[in-house]
């Protein structure tokens, strides 16, 4: 039988239960690790929003989707969805619906999606108990659009809408058989929408107001051409 001292049997003692010798007994094996391998990068992560900005759509429906990223369903950040549908024959055509079927706009050659918040932000103002809509930032938007399982476009806006604001998201051209669909992502102010989207897309703009400019030169020129004959 091994016989101990007991100063010997007292410092085993002790060192059993010094928590810094147990730490050292339980110290990982770095033998192997090189310095390297704390440096390597790790493989490339997916991105968080993968964009979509152009696609090419047989017809059909199509629908649109656009959210801020942490407004909740009761949070009154609905967007509100409006298709301008630009005709050969007469002025655009404004519908309001999350979704339009492109099979059955055989006379439009373009579509522009836009999107608003449907509902304002008001605030009261102490001093003078007045209440004052407010054009505070929101968080950032995305907007996707869909023709069945097929995304046509995704976009994100990292500055979020303006309630005084308007986003133009996309449009759809004619091409062929075919649409073209690319987005657009440009804000424009809600209260000279309709004059800026007459000139963003004025080439598309066929209204009264166009064919009586273009009908005066020959109006003018008929009446000219009668009191010459007089």
């Amino acid at each position: 039988m091994k016989r101990t001292s007991g100063a010997a049997y007292l410092a085993e003692r002790d060192k059993a239960a010094d928590p810094k010798a147990a730490s050292k007994q339980l110290k990982p094996n770095w033998k192997g690790v090189g310095f390297g391998d704390f440096l390597r990068e790790q493989g490339p992560r997916k991105p968080l929003f993968d964009p979509l900005l152009e696609s090419d759509c047989s017809g059909g429906r199509v629908s649109a989707k656009v959210a801020a990223e942490d407004a909740g369903p009761n949070s009154g950040l609905i967007p509100k969805y409006s298709w301008w549908q630009f005709c050969d024959d007469g002025p655009p055509n404004v519908v309001e619906e999350s979704s339009v079927d492109l099979s059955k706009l055989a006379k439009v050659p373009l579509v522009a999606l836009i999107a608003q918040v449907a509902s304002k932000e008001t605030i009261n103002d102490a001093s003078s108990n007045q209440g004052f809509t407010t054009a505070k930032s929101q968080s950032p938007w995305t907007a996707k659009v869909t023709a069945g399982k097929q995304d046509l476009v995704r976009i994100r806006r990292p500055e979020g809408i303006r309630s005084t604001g308007v986003w133009l998201v996309a449009t759809f051209q004619k091409d062929g058989e075919n649409w073209k669909v690319q987005a657009a992502d440009e804000l424009y102010p809600e209260n000279r929408l309709e004059a800026v989207v007459r000139l963003r897309f004025k080439e598309f703009i066929h209204d009264q107001a166009d064919k009586e400019e273009e009908e005066d030169p020959m109006a003018a020129t008929r009446r000219m051409l009668e009191e010459a004959m007089k």
